[in-house]
């Protein structure tokens, strides 16, 4: 572990010996753009998305997120009830946190923490606009993400015509995205968790059949559900031991 990781690793320790369970094994959490059944060779595909004869360039995706954890089987949530004695939900990043995804690499390693041994079926994230004052720090390294929790920088090419644009929206919602199968932490052993972020869907139609103008996609614009419905749906949350992006469980 390097020196980030191994404080965040101690942090946790003693938060789970604080709370009475003792932890058996560690949990990396990493984050992924790769849409499924992507090879080694479409890694540098994952920015572009292509329909008919338009295309857009993905060059910078940004979330703002919060409530990053993993819940166990037992629970199935990590809202703890009082009395219970479940193993506790795994918390990566429990204040707002700024995520970029990797548009160039099957995924980015953001933290391991240890962990009871357990199965884990529940990955709960909850996308958060920054706002002040609440989040003055977030704001200050990134200024631009004022009132967002999503911001897409890009290239639209429709019939040949090359337009930059940003795309910015302020969804707000409480993501609770279920593992299936459920995935396990053996004792003495790592289990690699990738929360997958599909945002080759977001600009497609509802048919799926075209590509959607960014520009009319924030908040208020005619395409603003149609890209928060697909927002939405591209969240998963799977076992992933090879880092290769994709879910261990699928062929």
């Amino acid at each position: 572990m390097n020196g980030q990781v191994a404080v965040l690793a101690l942090a946790g320790l003693a938060a789970l010996a604080c709370r009475g369970k003792e932890p058996t094994g560690f949990v990396t959490f990493q984050v992924s753009a790769r849409p499924r059944g992507a090879t080694a060779d479409t890694i540098p595909a994952t920015g572009v998305v292509a329909l008919g004869r338009d295309t857009i360039f993905l060059r910078s995706v940004r979330m703002v997120v919060a409530e990053l954890g993993l819940a166990p089987s037992m629970a199935g949530e990590c809202e703890e009830e009082e009395g219970e004695d479940n193993p506790p939900c795994i918390e990566f990043d429990e204040h707002p946190v700024v995520i970029e995804l990797p548009l160039d690499q099957p995924v980015v390693s953001r933290s391991t923490l240890p962990a009871p041994a357990a199965s884990y079926n529940l990955f709960q994230v909850v996308l958060h606009p920054a706002t002040l004052p609440a989040d003055s720090a977030l704001l200050r390294d990134h200024p631009d993400l004022s009132g967002a929790s999503v911001a897409v920088d890009g290239i639209l090419s429709r019939a040949g015509k090359r337009t930059p644009f940003t795309f910015t929206s302020d969804f707000a919602e409480r993501e609770e995205v279920s593992i299936e199968p459920a995935i396990a932490l053996a004792r003495a052993d790592t289990l690699h968790v990738t929360l997958r972020i599909d945002v080759r869907s977001w600009f497609t139609s509802e048919d799926g059949k075209s590509l959607i103008d960014p520009a009319s996609a924030g908040p208020g614009g005619a395409n603003d559900h149609v890209v928060r419905d697909h927002i939405r749906t591209s969240i998963m949350a799977f076992g992933d031991r090879n880092s290769d992006g994709q879910d261990d469980a699928q062929p």
